[in-house]
């Protein structure tokens, strides 16, 4: 019987190989744990990124907030700022008009005040000028310019001077606030009267040009006004002081003036006619010899 050839050893069997075998799988165990320990390694550093990506996602997203709010608090200041100008040029506009209101308003006031000044002129004029006419009685006609010039003019003291044409001279008729009696007579001799009071008076009967005293009143006498008849001067009103509150003529003072002025000389001698003739009446017959 013959032998059977057996087969060689096994590769596994033989020492070299299970050397080669066993380093080729620690080589192999520790690139797998090279690779997962790298791989976990890079997990981490993505995690780790990922989470740093997502805190600055979030802090850009917290900024981008900001900035949209800050943007509309801009916003909102940028239009309450143009609001503001608005309601400032507004406001302007408003005061302009304002101001030209009031300066209307101011102007219509004045003049207001002007016409009232001048219409209480015109009707102290009209009391004066209807006082003096309503009677022909001559010491009715000196009481009643007495009381216009106390009453509407604040006259302290006064007289009323008439002429006397043949001795050329001025004599006081009536006065208020002085005696009569203890008043001078003038003589009309061109500026021979050495009294200044009396100078005035004599110097307003020979020129006709009344003397009112401008300002605050220092001088005695303080107005002195001629009378006329006509185109004669016959006598004159004279005003030595005024009332303490009185301090200085005014516009209307100065009207009154010339009324009394104009019309006082022509009442005072129709006053002695219509004595002289005892209240008796001109016939027509006489009046109308007169007129033609």
């Amino acid at each position: 019987m013959t032998e059977k050839k057996g087969r060689g050893p096994r590769r596994s069997d033989r020492p070299g190989a299970n050397v080669a075998a066993a380093d080729l799988k620690q080589k192999r165990d520790a690139f797998l744990h090279s690779f997962f320990r790298r791989g976990a390694e890079l997990t981490d550093e993505l995690v780790h990124e990922n989470k740093r990506l997502r805190d600055e996602i979030t802090t850009l997203e917290e900024e981008n907030a900001a900035l949209k709010t800050q943007l509309a608090s801009d916003r909102a200041i940028r239009d309450l700022l143009e609001k503001i100008d608005s309601l400032e040029r507004e406001k302007s506009r408003l005061l302009s008009t304002v101001h030209e209101h009031e300066e209307i308003t101011n102007r219509f006031t004045n003049r207001f005040a002007e016409i009232e000044q001048e219409l209480e002129s015109f009707a102290n004029l009209y009391v004066a000028s209807f006082q003096l006419h309503t009677s022909l009685r001559a010491r009715a006609v000196a009481r009643n310019v007495k009381e216009l010039l106390v009453q509407l003019i604040g006259v302290r003291s006064l007289a009323i001077y008439f002429l006397d044409e043949q001795q050329k001279r001025l004599a006081a008729i009536s006065s208020e606030g002085v005696d009569v009696a203890t008043l001078p007579v003038i003589s009309l001799q061109d500026g021979a009267t050495a009294d200044p009071a009396a100078a005035i008076i004599e110097r307003t009967v020979l020129t006709g040009i009344a003397h009112v005293a401008d300002g605050e009143i220092d001088s005695r006498p303080a107005a002195c006004i001629p009378m006329q008849l006509d185109d004669r001067v016959v006598g004159a009103i004279v005003v030595y002081s005024l009332l303490e509150q009185k301090r200085r003529f005014v516009t209307v003072d100065r009207e009154l003036f010339k009324l009394l002025g104009a019309h006082l000389g022509a009442t005072l001698v129709a006053a002695h006619a219509w004595s002289a003739g005892d209240g008796r009446l001109p016939t027509p017959e006489a009046l109308r010899a007169l007129c033609a």
